[in-house]
């Protein structure tokens, strides 16, 4: 038993995946269920519940348009064989009986109607039929008029001539006729025959019609609703596949990317949105596996950066216990060197939580206006032992003052570690040249060295941290940092900043600060330019 219920688990939990409520696949079904649904019964809606009341408003207004063209033939003295042409084309047309006759009852027009043979005469519209004594052959009535057309006259006379419409509805058939009756003037031509009475117009418009025309309709629409919903099906079935497949292979990798496979490629599909989205995750991917890489090198290479200074200042411990313990001069060799090791740890470390804080913003501006020339001179004089004792020429060219509105002490942050980075990958001619330029609206610094430089494909990498270069171990000081410093510091100040350079020929750090007064630009911008040619640097 409990070996069946453990079999049943997957596939409940198969159903109910599958006609989950909130997926994707089962709304679609259910939103072109609901379009379907709705297109019906607007069709049923106005098909045939509203189809008597258009109907019956379309037969009032034709035959009111029946009675003013009649009122205007007689108005004109239409000859009475015309008129007859014209209410039996009516009549054979839209089945609308008309008869003309006097006031005292003398049938002056009434419609040619024809029929087929057999024992019971009827018109096209199955009322039975009798032609009528000392009329033109073939001048029918049907006879179901008869009697209404004796009913209205004698309203209309005992109504004073006001006009009557009115609909009648048989007793056996249920069928609805749409009746008028109305007095027209007895044209001159017909006063010598008839004298001076009135005439008098019946319409008979029958609305029976639309009963078997909304049976019909109701018919079809069967048919319709049943296509419909079999195609809304259908279709719903067809786009939500096209739909959730691809989002169902993203939703599988996006699970193996948060699982630590990084690098994972996301299939495009035809669709716009769904291409931009797998774009986008195929970038993050790509990102996160740089990341990742990125990660596992600072990790490995602060680890070692660690392990040095502290695997020296154990061994110089351990030799001054075992060797220079009772030795003054090599005891205090020793300690040097485990002093000068635990300042480098020092630094280090501070460098790394410098360079953290700056990244999450811990770190404010206390921004002041300060002349940039006098900032450089002081940062190059405090290199002039390092200068002279290991022959490097380290230049300075400036015009105007360079007065900025910036945190000094991280300027000078800058400074030290660019004109630090360019002293330790001087060259061979051991040549550093710092120059500072008054634009418009900016100062520009630039600190240049003729190292070995830095392939163009590498340099966006640079200001990375732990960055190794092709060219050399690392483009920044000992500890891997200073060049990542040097970006946060300007990226807090929203300079410009980049580098040039050229393999053999050497490297040229720069900055763009906003002049004092000037507004600073939105966003920091790291500018990548072409590499430089051998005239500029010498």
């Amino acid at each position: 038993m409990k070996a069946e219920k453990v079999s049943r688990k997957p596939f409940i939990k198969g159903v109910k995946d599958a006609f989950d409520p909130g997926s994707l696949k089962i709304r679609l079904w259910g939103y072109f269920g609901l379009f379907a649904v709705i297109i019906v019964a607007i069709l049923w809606i106005l098909q045939v519940l509203a189809l008597n009341y258009y109907y019956e408003g379309m037969k009032q207004r034709e035959t009111q348009q029946i009675v003013t063209d009649i009122e205007a033939r007689i108005g004109s003295e239409e000859p009475i064989a015309n008129m007859r042409s014209f209410i039996t084309s009516t009549y054979r047309q839209s089945g609308i009986f008309i008869q003309i006759e006097t006031e005292s009852g003398s049938p002056l027009v009434i419609p040619l109607i024809s029929y087929d043979s057999g024992e019971q005469a009827t018109d096209a519209m199955g009322n039975v039929i009798e032609e009528l004594p000392g009329q033109r052959p073939g001048s029918f009535y049907p006879s179901v008029y008869r009697t209404e057309i004796d009913n209205l006259r004698t309203q209309l006379i005992d109504g004073g001539g006001v006009p009557i419409t009115k609909q009648t509805i048989e007793p056996e058939t249920e069928r609805k006729t749409l009746e008028k009756a109305v007095f027209l003037d007895m044209p001159d031509t017909l006063i010598p025959v008839y004298g001076n009475q009135r005439l008098v117009l019946f319409v008979f418009s029958p609305l029976y019609p639309q009963e078997s025309t909304a049976q019909i309709l109701t018919d079809q629409l069967r048919y319709v609703t049943l296509i419909a919903i079999l195609l809304s099906i259908i279709l719903g079935f067809y786009l939500s596949r096209m739909i959730t497949k691809p989002l169902i292979e993203i939703t599988e990798r996006a699970r193996q990317l948060a699982d630590g496979k990084y690098g994972i490629e996301f299939p495009a599909h035809q669709y716009t949105e769904i291409m931009q989205l797998a774009e986008s995750l195929s970038a993050a991917s790509g990102e996160l596996a740089e990341t990742h890489m990125l990660q596992r090198d600072i990790i490995a290479n602060v680890s070692h950066d660690l392990k040095t200074p502290l695997t020296m200042i154990r061994s110089y411990a351990e030799m001054i216990g075992d060797l220079s313990g009772d030795n003054p001069t090599k005891r205090a060799e020793h300690l040097q060197v485990i002093m000068e090791e635990t300042d480098r740890l020092s630094v280090m470390i501070a460098e790394l939580l410098d360079i953290s804080k700056l990244q999450t913003g811990e770190v404010p501006l206390n921004t002041t206006s300060f002349s940039l020339k006098e900032l450089i001179e002081s940062t190059i004089n405090a290199y002039q032992a390092y200068v002279e004792h290991d022959g490097y020429t380290l230049t300075f060219i400036s015009n105007g003052e360079g007065v900025v509105h910036a945190d000094e002490t991280r300027i000078k942050q800058v400074l030290d570690n660019l004109i630090s980075n360019a002293l330790k990958y001087g060259g061979k001619d051991k040549i550093v040249e710092v120059k500072m330029e008054e634009m418009d609206d900016y100062i520009r610094v630039e600190v240049t060295d003729h190292g070995q430089g830095i392939p163009k494909r590498e340099l966006k990498h640079v200001w990375e941290r732990y960055y190794q270069s092709s060219a050399h171990h690392s483009r920044t000081d000992s500890t891997g940092l200073g060049l990542s410093i040097v970006k946060e510091i300007l990226v807090m100040h929203r300079a410009k900043y980049g580098v040039v350079s050229a393999v053999r020929q050497g490297s040229t750090f720069w900055f763009e600060i906003p002049a004092d007064g000037m507004d600073l630009p939105d966003d920091a911008i790291e500018i990548i330019q072409d590499p430089i040619v051998e005239s500029e640097i010498e």
